[in-house]
């Protein structure tokens, strides 16, 4: 296992902070106004700005001035990006039920009318889900100021800077990666 040096962890926090967060405003956007299609492509967004996000919080969480709290708040990213994960792939199982040539339709011998009723259990189960990760982002909100204001005054003003510096080059890196569903084209 490597583990990262001290002169890496502000730029993995810095990673980690720009692409939580903005998986996190993302996340706040409303689904109820996109297109199943257009929402698997924003769940997918969200989905890959948190797995970065996850991988940063594991690799500063590696180094020996990590702070006690970190390994809890890298399995809180676990926990919001499986459940992303599972509102993407119920989001998929929709648009699977709803498509007009469904194989799942046809592989089950139904019609379309049947097999409109699962999808739309997908697409509330998938509702249900979000509705939890909302209750638990807004509780989570608190608890990450925290963990952000403990490293500042922990760390030295070098890494404080450094971290700053990098947090708003990665800030604009996640915006850019993940723009969210009003510059993503679907093929809906």
């Amino acid at each position: 296992m490597i583990i990262h040096t001290d002169p890496n962890r502000p730029f993995h926090l810095a990673r980690r902070d720009a692409f939580y967060e903005r998986a996190v405003e993302l996340l706040y956007l409303p689904l109820q106004e996109m297109d199943t299609a257009t929402r698997i492509v924003h769940l997918k967004q969200v989905s890959d700005g948190l797995a970065t996000a996850r991988k940063h919080a594991f690799f500063a969480s590696r180094s020996k001035a990590a702070l006690e709290r970190e390994p809890d708040f890298l399995h809180f990213l676990e926990l919001i990006h499986d459940n992303v994960e599972s509102m993407h792939s119920m989001m998929e199982h929709q648009a699977h039920l709803e498509a007009a040539e469904s194989f799942l339709c046809q592989f089950l011998r139904t019609t379309r009318e049947e097999c409109l009723l699962p999808a739309m259990h997908y697409r509330r189960r998938a509702e249900d889900l979000m509705g939890g990760l909302w209750q638990l982002l807004r509780l989570a909100h608190q608890p990450y100021r925290e963990l952000q204001k403990e490293f500042t005054q922990h760390g030295s003003h070098e890494e404080s800077q450094r971290y700053q510096q990098a947090f708003g080059g990665f800030r604009q890196e996640a915006q850019k990666r993940h723009p969210g569903p009003a510059m993503v084209q679907t093929n809906a």
